[in-house]
């Protein structure tokens, strides 16, 4: 069911919000199986307590994720209490999705990691991986988010970094690597890697692109590398790209929901520079140049077609 945007701009009532502001904290990219143990108990405080979370649940739900996201995490209350009570939780999923990662960072933050084999890896905010260097190769592990790595050379240990079934290898090179929801984008700065799936090689050669999307790989292209991979440099940068594209970015930096009320406005084209280190600023940006309306709650940001709604 569509969500009333009337709706959204009525206080809410105290226990939805709360069990809003539950599910925010719940996918804010930082798994701890303890607080999905504390919002059950939360939740099943009162009669009260559990319409709140479901109503709150069905809410998240119809206005639905950032592509980027991984896939709705939340489950009905019923089937989580029986895997609370049961002590069977979904474990194989929270692998595939990579909540047990190694490694991962939450809205905003950045990591840059010296491995032992004596490459470089530096996360983007909302990235998780896993990392192996045991064995006869190398290997990255990207579940989503974006990484930038600068490989140390040995020919005799290959350097992977596999994401949605794509395998990216490189022997001594630098190269950003990206995955939005399945998406896999491969940017080379430095020499070449080979990106596979399946079968099918394609080498990608110093400052050009390769995407994969729908089981697809596309062609090689160039791109601007320093203005993709300026998240490094605490700057995002814009070129024509669809506004979709650069809230599935700037998702990245915030906490809670980007809902676009008006589909049509993700394909406004986009281009400016801006620091990443301020959110709201980001947002405050999008409404100087681009006919929209920035809507914020503690849970949601949402975008509209300047004149809807209200501040």
């Amino acid at each position: 069911m569509p969500v009333d945007e009337a709706t959204l701009d009525q206080p809410l009532p105290e226990l939805q919000e709360q069990a809003l502001q539950w599910l925010v904290d719940l996918h804010d990219g930082k798994p701890d199986a303890g607080r999905w143990d504390r919002y059950l108990a939360w939740s099943e405080q009162s009669p009260a307590h559990r319409h709140a979370a479901l109503d709150a649940e069905s809410l998240w739900e119809n206005l639905g994720t950032r592509p980027h996201r991984p896939r709705r995490r939340t489950l009905p209350l019923l089937v989580l209490g029986m895997a609370a009570m049961l002590g069977v939780g979904s474990l194989h999923q929270a692998q595939e999705q990579g909540w047990l990662a190694d490694q991962h960072t939450g809205p905003g933050e950045r990591r840059e990691l010296h491995l032992a084999d004596g490459s470089t890896l530096m996360l983007a905010p909302n990235t998780r991986v896993d990392i192996r260097l045991d064995g006869e190769r190398r290997r990255v592990r990207l579940y989503s988010g974006e990484l930038y790595v600068e490989v140390a050379a040995d020919p005799a240990h290959p350097f992977d970094v596999e994401s949605a079934g794509v395998r990216m290898r490189a022997l001594g090179t630098a190269f950003d690597a990206r995955n939005d929801g399945g998406r896999v984008r491969l940017v080379v700065a430095e020499h070449r890697v080979g990106m596979s799936v399946g079968d099918q090689t394609l080498r990608v050669d110093q400052g050009q692109a390769l995407d994969y999307a729908n089981g697809r790989m596309g062609t090689p292209r160039v791109v601007d590398v320093e203005a993709v991979t300026a998240w490094r440099r605490d700057r995002l940068v814009f070129d024509g790209e669809p506004l979709g594209e650069v809230l599935d970015t700037l998702g990245r930096y915030h906490r809670g929901l980007i809902w676009v009320s008006d589909p049509r406005l993700r394909a406004l084209p986009v281009t400016g520079s801006l620091p990443t280190q301020d959110a709201d600023a980001q947002l405050r940006w999008l409404e100087q140049v681009l006919p929209v309306r920035v809507q914020q709650w503690p849970w949601l940001t949402r975008i509209g077609p300047l004149g809807q709604g209200r501040r």
